[in-house]
């Protein structure tokens, strides 16, 4: 009898984690599939770009990143994706998915280990079903983001954590250490756990009444593993990039964006034009011209803030922490819900209809589980996970994104909870049941309230992406009429106009380009390449005087930013035909200035001295959406 368990436990342990990872790598690759018809599969945006354009410059050889400053982002998830690039260009978009996919199938599995170690089976196959299928956690296996691989890597680090902690040795601790510390180099947020996790190991070392050698030295190496991940990148930062940052420069102005007494605006603010009036700020204030200064700079800003609003600071830690712990799927740069359009499995694995499912389901149940296991004394590792990084999340801002990382263990804490449930009711427990669904509709409560409703229109930011990458593929109606949407849904998106212009001129439409610009430039006057795109739709129109003022205004208002698509030349043949040779020589002094490798290419177009007219320059100049960091 007792051997017939054991060969039947021997199987579930078999089949089980396999059964698991199968299901989460077909829903994760049908999805995949699913999605590829978005325009944003191929173009994706704001964060998404960089991280490709990253990987492009790294593929194309400048692994070390010379030329560049301090990283600006944790650097791990852009190299993986250098590597992938170097290895299938033609297909990136797809071997990244397919990379993160399988990431993805086997966080399901290591979710299903935790589940089984801390509680038992049932748990453990309760949460990682719920992994398989669990709306976001598909969502962001899609995303060109680091969010999958840092939340894989940081499960990964637990699980040998814990297994080093059963079986204590140096190479275990370290290798531990090592994992946490390519986490923090994919999501530096989990920097705070893994410090903590440092002093955990002491303590359970010491309870273990070790020696007072192994007491220091297998702490030491988890540390030890920790350091050998991240040092590599300081020292990076400091040789190369001049500068002393421990991981990435962009922690200061994370940290005021979501500490300041204008939090709602600024966590919200948009990328391109918006982002960098607020990154200008330092430069301003300050003289900044480094990331690392103006990282600084701004968590000065958010230190100030809290020290001289302690009570409005307390404030929004609690409107934060009421966030974190809200069903609704807070997007950042796009909105998570809008793209059920493109998905069926989406649709049928994140909603909001009464409850944001599935958070607002999980999240309720995941706080009774942590209330039992507060009240069994069951502190653990993983534990300790939970509250310091949900506290690291809550101290900087809270979106969808950033609290992906703990999601599979709140799954685990929620089975627990649910099986506790079941239990007390199989028991006949019945006055715990109760109190246990008592606190579980509670938090539902608290979970749910004040929810907005998912807007399957989508908002003005998702249709300007839309815009963006159509405009990329070419396809410049169905460009302009996302445009035509971003501002119909905000009509104080510049940039959005601009772009609408741009496009709108690119197919012929001049006439209702002209006044969009000058719409702009009333906004934006400083904006050099609204000038220049205003010159250009005069000039398609023979208006050449109008053409004249526009990329003088825009040569007056910032020189140094003149050589958008070649405009120096654009303005000299302008000059020439009109018979103004002295004026086109001022041009190109100027532009010997600021850009003296375009200057030379200037003398070598239009020769050395009276600078005769180019016969090569044509009228037809071009209208290019220019992309968000411009």
């Amino acid at each position: 009898m007792f051997k017939k368990h054991t060969q039947a436990e021997s199987f579930g342990t078999f089949s089980i984690p396999w059964g698991v990872f199968v299901l989460a790598l077909a829903i994760r690759v049908a999805y995949i599939f699913q999605i590829e018809t978005s325009p944003l599969f191929a173009h994706p945006p704001v964060d998404g770009l960089t991280y490709v354009e990253h990987a492009q410059d790294l593929a194309a050889g400048n692994w070390l990143g010379q030329g560049r400053e301090a990283f600006w982002q944790p650097p791990l998830y852009p190299y993986v994706l250098g590597l992938l690039y170097a290895l299938s260009p033609d297909l990136f978009f797809y071997a990244v998915r397919f990379f993160q996919a399988l990431c993805g199938a086997l966080l399901c599995v290591l979710t299903w280990s935790l589940g089984r170690q801390l509680f038992n089976a049932a748990v453990g196959t309760a949460a990682a079903c719920a992994a398989a299928l669990y709306g976001p956690l598909i969502f962001f296996d899609g995303e060109i983001l680091p969010a999958t691989m840092g939340t894989f890597l940081n499960m990964a680090g637990l699980a040998l954590l814990l297994r080093a902690l059963r079986r204590p040795s140096f190479l275990r601790f370290a290798g531990a250490g090592l994992v946490f510390g390519l986490a923090v180099l994919t999501v530096a947020t989990v920097l705070s756990f893994a410090l903590g996790a440092a002093i955990y190991v002491c303590y359970e070392i010491r309870k273990q009444n070790r020696s007072s050698l192994e007491q220091l030295r297998l702490p030491s190496a988890f540390l030890l593993g920790l350091l050998l991940a991240i040092a590599p990148v300081t020292l990076r930062n400091y040789t190369i990039g001049g500068d002393a940052v421990l991981i990435s420069a962009n922690a200061g102005i994370n940290f005021y964006l979501g500490n300041n007494p204008d939090y709602q605006r600024t966590v919200n603010i948009r990328p391109g034009w918006e982002w960098y009036e607020l990154l200008d700020q330092s430069k301003v204030e300050t003289q900044a011209e480094r990331l690392v200064q103006q990282s600084d700079f701004y968590m000065d800003k958010a230190r100030e803030y809290i020290v001289t609003q302690p009570v409005d600071y307390m404030v929004l830690l609690a409107q934060k922490t009421h966030l974190f712990w809200q069903g609704d799927e807070i997007g950042r740069n796009q909105d998570l819900y809008f793209w059920r359009h493109y998905t069926a499995i989406l649709s049928a694995t994140m909603w909001k209809w009464g409850i944001a499912f599935p958070f607002g389901l999980v999240g309720p149940l995941a706080l009774v589980g942590l209330a039992l296991v507060i009240r069994h004394r069951a502190f653990s590792l993983p534990f300790l996970f939970v509250a310091l990084y949900a506290l690291s999340v809550i101290a900087f801002f809270v979106t969808a994104r950033y609290r992906l990382p703990v999601i599979p263990l709140l799954l685990v804490y929620a089975a627990y909870g649910g099986y506790c449930a079941a239990n007390a009711l199989r028991m006949r427990r019945f006055s715990a049941a109760a109190a246990m669904a008592a606190g579980v509709i509670v938090c539902m409560v608290f979970a749910n309230v004040d929810l907005t409703p998912m807007n399957m229109e989508g908002d003005a930011a998702v249709h300007y992406n839309l815009g963006n990458a159509y405009a990329k593929e070419g396809e410049l109606e169905r460009a302009q009429a996302a445009f035509e949407r971003a501002v119909y849904f905000d009509s104080a998106y510049w940039q959005a106009w601009y772009n609408l212009a741009s496009v709108q001129a690119a197919q012929g439409q001049v006439g209702a380009a002209i006044p969009t610009f000058q719409r702009v430039l009333r906004v934006y006057p400083q904006k050099v390449m609204v000038w220049i795109s205003l010159a250009r739709a005069h000039r398609q129109l023979g208006e050449n005087d109008q053409a004249l003022k526009a990329y003088e205004t825009a040569l007056r208002r910032n020189p140094s930013a003149f050589n958008f698509y070649s405009s120096y030349g654009e303005l000299i043949d302008l000059y020439l035909q009109q018979d103004q040779a002295p004026k086109a020589e001022r041009v190109l002094e100027i532009a010997s200035k600021y850009h003296p490798a375009e200057a030379q290419r200037l003398r070598n177009l239009y020769g050395k001295g009276a600078l005769p007219r180019n016969k090569a320059v044509e009228q037809q100049l071009p209208f290019l959406y220019i992309p968000d960091r411009q």
